[in-house]
């Protein structure tokens, strides 16, 4: 903290006079002039050299009233004056500096937050992305800006601490880079009911057809693309085929799980191009790979762009799964969580690819709380 400091205003390059030290100068000098002109104008008023002191008291009251007149012209001259100081003097570089220092201090500048800056390297599932070519740095610097300045960013930074546990361990155990899960803060930022514009639907937003083809069940009460356990299990068989199949790059095959590989591989064809970052894609395709890669930087980093720790991020639901026998037509959530010990909020929560109220005919697994209602 500063112990005291005083308004300067730069005069020249590393010269600064204190505004309070000009206003007294400037005080002085008009206070020095106006004696100056009494002692220049005044009246020899002796009784010796007038033989009329009434001519000399009348003589006196005229250089009075004269004076009295300078001293209202000069009393404009210098609120005008003043007023002009000011007008200059705003346009002048002010700073604020600690009393007895004429210099810039750079600890002084330690005391504001500076803007954040992305990071000169990058890498995204061991392959390197020279951010030296300014083309590609500033697709990606757009993406990072977007991200920090978004309202919602802190609630997506802490819904990874739910969301990544899971993911991470299906991502280890199937030998696929731990970099994939940062494409579902793109996706659907984590949110397993989420559903586009193009009623792609879940974390991983897959259409129906490709959903239905990586062995999602998908009916009228049952829609395994919300659960992300399931979920994240057909996107990791996706995503290994696009990359070991199709493409020869993370960039291709991002895009590709985007907006489709015949897209991809006719711009590739067309544009005689085999990086990523030469095409010309849609508009949507051509951020998509540059927001993962800022989506990483960011999320991988909580405590650096957002001031959260790891006790700060929202915790996995702990649960358990338990087979259910429906004998009847249908049976309510609300009763079969009522039997297992708790509530319909924590059923619906741990199932979110339920989309009814009930269960059909037939037998189920599903999830409950594996902790009292009190403890999750």
């Amino acid at each position: 903290m500063r112990s005291s400091s005083f308004i300067c205003v730069r005069v020249t390059v590393g010269t600064y006079i204190p505004v309070s030290d000009l206003y007294c100068f400037m005080k002085k000098l008009l206070s020095e002039y106006a004696e100056y002109w009494l002692t220049i104008h005044a009246v020899d008023c002796t009784i010796v050299q007038t033989r009329d002191p009434i001519d000399c008291t009348n003589g006196l009251q005229k250089h009075e009233a004269c004076f009295m007149s300078w001293k209202a012209s000069m009393t404009h001259v210098g609120m005008a004056f003043v007023a002009l100081f000011l007008t200059v003097g705003s346009l002048l570089l002010v700073d604020s500096f600690t009393l007895g220092q004429n210099t810039v201090n750079e600890e002084n500048y330690a005391l504001y937050p500076s803007v954040p800056r992305l990071p000169d390297t990058i890498t995204f599932a061991g392959e390197p992305v020279d951010l030296s070519v300014n083309f590609i740095r500033e697709r990606v610097e757009r993406e990072f800006y977007d991200f920090l300045e978004s309202a919602d960013s802190i609630i997506v930074a802490k819904r990874t601490g739910r969301c990544f546990p899971p993911v991470e361990k299906m991502l280890a155990d199937a030998g696929m880079p731990d970099d994939l899960k940062y494409i579902l803060v793109v996706e659907s930022k984590c949110i397993e009911n989420a559903v586009s514009g193009a009623n792609a639907v879940g974390p991983w937003q897959f259409i129906r057809s490709t959903g239905r083809n990586y062995s999602l069940t998908i009916n009228r009460w049952k829609d395994e693309r919300r659960d992300l356990h399931l979920a994240t299990h057909a996107a990791i068989k996706f995503l290994r085929t696009l990359r070991e199949k199709k493409f020869e790059s993370w960039p291709l095959s991002l895009a590709a799980y985007n907006t489709g590989g015949t897209r991809i591989r006719k711009a590739m064809r067309d544009q005689t191009s085999q990086d990523y970052w030469d095409l010309y894609l849609s508009r949507e395709t051509m951020r998509y790979v540059p927001r993962i890669l800022a989506a990483k930087e960011i999320f991988s980093h909580p405590v650096k762009y957002f001031g959260l720790g790891p006790e700060d991020l929202w915790k996995p639901i702990p649960f358990q799964h338990v087979t259910v026998n429906v004998t009847t037509k249908r049976k309510a959530l609300s009763a079969i969580a009522k039997d297992h010990g708790t509530h319909l909020l924590y059923v619906k929560q741990l199932n979110p690819e339920l989309r009814r109220a009930y269960l059909p005919r037939g037998t189920h697994k599903i999830r409950i709380p594996s902790s009292q209602p009190s403890e999750i």
